[in-house]
C-alpha cells in the first residue's frame, strides 16, 4: 500500500508540472477562447484581433492576446508598411546605389565593375617620375607684374579716399615736371633723387632712337619737352590718352640722397644758397661744421620739415607735390630699387620692343644700414615732423615709416 501511495503521488506531481509548463510555453498560434462573467465565450477570436490590425506585407499572429505582424523580407514597421532601404549600408564601393524592393543595384563609376563595384578594371599606369625642383626666380615677370598691380591698387585706393583731389586739374607746377614723349605717347613725371638720371637716359634714347650711355651724353643738359609747353587743349589730350609713368623712392632714402649729393659729395649753387639752414640747429660747433662740410644732416632735415618757402627745392620736395598723382592718374609706378625689373614690364605694356639694350641693369641700392649711419643723430621728434610732411608719399606709394624706424632702431641696437 505504501508503494502504491508513493507512486500515485509522483504521477500527480508530474501531471501538474506538465500542465504548468504547457501553459507557460503555449505556442503563439494557439488561442483559447475566454469566457466573460456570465460564462459566454469571448467574441475576440484570433482572426478578429488580426483583422483589427492588418499586416500590409506580412502575416498576423496573436501573442499573449495581442496581434503581431511577421513582415516579409524587405519590409518593416508595426504593420509591415515601411520599405527597408537596402542602400542604407552603402554597399556600392565605387558607384551609386539604387534602392529596390528587397534588393539594390549599383551603378558603377568608370573603371569599376561587380555587384558592389568592387573590381578595378582601370588601366595600370606607371608612377610619374619626380622632376627636379625648379628654382624660384624672385625677379620673374609674374612677380614684377604682381608687384605693379599692388602698387597701383595702393595708389588708387588712396586717391579714392580723397575724391576732391582726384577731380582737380594738375597744377602748373606739376605740368612743368611732366616730360613728354610724343613718339611713344608717354608722360614721365620727373622726381629728383629717384634714379632720374637713369630714367631720363632711357627717355632720351627713346626720343632720339639712339643707344647712348651716361658716359656718352649728359642727359641733364638736354632740353626735354615738358607738358606746360603745350596749349590747354593739347595738355588735356595728352593727359587723357598718354601712358603716364612715375618713379618714386622711400622718402627717408630720398632725403638722405639729396643731402649727400648737394651738401656732402660736392659743392654747388645749392650748397651756398641754403647755408642759412644752419640756423635750425642750436649750439652749432666749428668741429661739427668741418666734419660734415657745410649744412649738417640734422639741420637739413629740420629745415625741410619747417616747409618754409626759402628752403623749397625739387630735390627734397615731396613727390605728391611735384607730380599730383591723384590728378594726373598715373598708369605705372616704378620704384628706384626695382627700375631694372620695372622698365621691361612698362615697355611690354605700351608695346615697345627691341629696346632692351639701353634699359638699366640691376644693381644693389643703398639699404637700411646706410640710413642708420646718418639718421642715428636725428631725434624722434624731428623724425615725426618729417613723417608728417611726407606722409602722403608713404601712403600713396606703399612705403612704411614704421618699418623704416624699426629698421633703424634694430641696426642701432646691434652696434
Amino acid at each position: 500500500m505504501r508503494k502504491t501511495g508513493a507512486f500515485l503521488t509522483v504521477v500527480v506531481t508530474m501531471a501538474f508540472c506538465y500542465l504548468y509548463l504547457y501553459k507557460r510555453f503555449e505556442p503563439s498560434h494557439v488561442h483559447h477562447a475566454r469566457k466573460d462573467d456570465k460564462g459566454d465565450t469571448d467574441k475576440n477570436t484570433e482572426s478578429d484581433l488580426c483583422a483589427a490590425s492588418p499586416c500590409e506585407h506580412g502575416f498576423c499572429v496573436v501573442r499573449f492576446d495581442r496581434p503581431t505582424c511577421i513582415c516579409e523580407e524587405g519590409w518593416t514597421g508595426p504593420s509591415c508598411s515601411w520599405e527597408q532601404n537596402e542602400c542604407h549600408s552603402n554597399p556600392c564601393h565605387h558607384g551609386k546605389c539604387v534602392d529596390g524592393v528587397s534588393s539594390y543595384t549599383c551603378e558603377c563609376a568608370d573603371g569599376w565593375i561587380g555587384t558592389n563595384c568592387e573590381q578595378d578594371i582601370r588601366p595600370k599606369q606607371e608612377p610619374p617620375q619626380k622632376l627636379a625642383p625648379v628654382p624660384e626666380d624672385d625677379d620673374s615677370a609674374e612677380d614684377v607684374e604682381h608687384g605693379q598691380a599692388k602698387r597701383m591698387s595702393v595708389l588708387n585706393d588712396y586717391c579714392s579716399r580723397y575724391p576732391t583731389k582726384s577731380s582737380e586739374y594738375p597744377s602748373k607746377h606739376t605740368l612743368g615736371q611732366l616730360i613728354v614723349n610724343d613718339k611713344y605717347n608717354i608722360l614721365y613725371c620727373f622726381v629728383p633723387k629717384t634714379g632720374c638720371t637713369t630714367t631720363k637716359l632711357v627717355f632720351y634714347n627713346l626720343e632720339k632712337g639712339t643707344n647712348h650711355t651716361l658716359n656718352t651724353v649728359e642727359v641733364h643738359k638736354y632740353n626735354f619737352t615738358f607738358l606746360d609747353q603745350y596749349s590747354d587743349e593739347e595738355i588735356q589730350q595728352r593727359l587723357k590718352n598718354y601712358r603716364k609713368f612715375i618713379v618714386v623712392r622711400d622718402p627717408l632714402e630720398r632725403l638722405l640722397s639729396a643731402w649727400r649729393d648737394k651738401f656732402v659729395h660736392g659743392r654747388d649753387l645749392l650748397t651756398e644758397k641754403f647755408q642759412d639752414m644752419w640756423s635750425t640747429i642750436e649750439n652749432k660747433t666749428d668741429s661739427e661744421y668741418d666734419k660734415l662740410r657745410n649744412v649738417p644732416f640734422k639741420a637739413f632735415l629740420k629745415a625741410v620739415a619747417m616747409d618754409q618757402k626759402k628752403w623749397h627745392n625739387a630735390h627734397w620736395e615731396p613727390a605728391y607735390k611735384l607730380c599730383s598723382p591723384c590728378q594726373v592718374k598715373f598708369d605705372f609706378v616704378a620704384h628706384t630699387d626695382t627700375l631694372a625689373e620695372d622698365f621691361p614690364l612698362f615697355f611690354k605694356k605700351i608695346g615697345i620692343t627691341g629696346k632692351d639694350s639701353f634699359l638699366p641693369k640691376k644693381r644693389q641700392t643703398r639699404g637700411g644700414k646706410f640710413l642708420s649711419e646718418d639718421y642715428k643723430v636725428i631725434s624722434f621728434e624731428d623724425m615725426r615732423e618729417i613723417w608728417t610732411m611726407f606722409k602722403p608719399d608713404f601712403d600713396m606709394f606703399g612705403y612704411s615709416f614704421e618699418e623704416d624706424i624699426t629698421g633703424l632702431l634694430r641696426t642701432k641696437n646691434t652696434k
